[in-house]
C-alpha cells in the first residue's frame, strides 16, 4: 500500500511526553506517514522537541506558531495535509504497536470510510481498557451518525482512522475548551461507511492539568457542551431532516443532563433554559417524551439561584491522585 496516513499532533506544553508519542508514531510498523506537528506557542522545550525529530526524520514536518488553542493548531496540520488517510494524536498519548497498518487494511477490506477502534485510559498506577463495541462490525453512515444520540465516544477524534476527503472544508471551531464535539461528526455525516473494531490502538494519559480537569475551565466546558450538542442537532438535521426525532430528543435529554452537572454556573444554567425554552417556540420539533418531563419542568421553571443551590450542595471534587501531572 502506498496511501499516505496525514498524523496530525498538537503540541503545547509536554516535553515530558512528547518523545513517548512521537515514537510511538514513527515506529509503527506502517512506514507511509506525514506527521504534523504544531508548536503551539510552547513555554516548555517542546518546540525544541518537535525540531529535534524533524532533523531525524523526513517524514516530520513541524509548524512553529504563536499559542491559539488546540483547534487552531490542529486546524493549521489540516491545512498542509497531504495524506488519503487522517488520523490525530494528542501530544501527551501514544499508540499501540503496530496500529496503522492494522487500521488501514480494515478500512480497505470494508471499503470503509472511517474506522473506530477501542482505547486504554493510562493512569500512573493502572491502566483502564475502553471497548464500547466488542468485536467487529460495520455501520452506514447515517446509522452511525444516530449512535452519537446514545454513545458519547462516537465524538472521540483520535480513537479513529479517517479517509481525509471526509473532510473537506472542514475545519475546528476554534475559541472553545473542548474540540472533538465540534468537529468528528461532521465528518461522519460525509462518511458512507464506518467499520467498528475492538483491537486497542491508543492510549490515553489521564493528567490532572488537562483541560477537561481544570478547575477555571470548568464553567467554559459546560457552556461549550451545551453549544456544541446544540449545534451539532441543527447541522445534521438540516442535512439530514429525516433524523430529527433522534436528535430532537438526544437534545432534550442533554438540557436535562446538563442542568445536573455539579459544575453548572448561573450562566450555564440560563444557557440551558434559553435552549430549552427556544426549542418550545420551535414549530415542528418532537414531542419529548414521558420520561423527560419532569427533568425539562424543572428546568423550565426552577429559578436560576435554587437550581445553583441544590448543585452546591452536590459537588464532589474529582481524586486525581493517580492521575499523571
Amino acid at each position: 500500500m502506498n496511501d499516505v496516513i496525514s498524523v496530525i499532533v498538537p503540541v503545547y506544553n509536554v516535553a515530558a511526553y512528547l518523545p513517548q508519542c512521537l515514537d510511538s508514531i514513527l515506529n509503527q510498523d506502517y512506514r507511509n506517514l506525514e506527521v504534523i506537528l504544531i508548536d503551539d506557542g510552547s513555554e516548555d522545550e517542546s518546540g525544541s522537541v518537535c525540531d529535534r525529530y524533524g532533523a531525524l526524520d523526513s517524514r516530520v514536518r513541524v509548524i512553529h506558531q504563536k499559542n491559539g488553542g488546540a483547534a487552531a493548531a490542529k486546524n493549521a496540520g489540516l491545512r498542509v495535509a497531504t495524506g488519503e488517510y487522517l488520523s490525530f494524536v494528542d501530544s501527551d498519548d501514544f499508540l499501540e504497536p503496530d496500529v496503522y497498518g492494522y487500521m488501514l487494511n480494515l478500512l480497505k477490506e470494508y471499503d470503509a470510510d472511517a474506522g473506530e477502534f477501542a482505547f486504554r485510559d493510562v493512569y500512573r498506577t493502572r491502566t483502564e481498557d475502553q471497548v464500547f463495541r466488542p468485536g467487529r462490525s460495520v455501520a452506514e453512515g447515517k446509522a452511525y451518525l444516530i449512535r452519537f444520540t446514545k454513545d458519547w465516544s462516537c465524538a472521540l477524534l483520535w480513537n479513529k482512522l479517517y479517509k481525509r476527503s471526509l473532510f473537506e472544508s472542514v475545519f475546528f471551531e476554534e475559541g472553545h475548551k473542548i474540540d472533538d464535539e465540534y468537529f468528528t461528526y461532521q465528518g461522519i455525516m460525509n462518511a458512507a461507511k464506518i467499520v467498528c473494531d475492538d483491537r486497542i490502538v491508543y492510549n490515553y494519559r489521564r493528567r490532572a492539568s488537562s483541560v477537561m480537569l481544570s478547575p477555571k475551565s470548568r464553567e467554559q466546558l459546560t457552556l461549550d457542551r451545551v453549544d456544541a450538542i446544540a449545534k451539532r442537532r441543527e447541522k445534521v438535521i438540516s442535512r439530514f431532516p429525516e433524523l430529527r426525532k433522534e436528535f430532537d430528543v438526544q437534545f432534550l435529554d442533554a438540557l436535562v443532563y446538563m442542568s445536573e452537572y455539579p459544575d453548572n454556573t448561573a450562566e450555564s444554567l440560563k444557557l440551558l433554559k434559553t435552549h430549552l425554552k427556544a426549542y418550545f417556540r420551535e414549530s415542528g420539533n418532537t414531542c419529548p417524551p414521558k420520561c423527560l418531563w419532569r427533568g425539562l419542568l424543572k428546568l423550565y421553571f426552577t429559578g436560576t439561584d435554587k437550581l445553583l443551590a441544590e448543585h452546591v450542595e452536590k459537588n464532589v471534587d474529582t481524586d486525581l491522585h493517580d492521575y499523571f501531572t
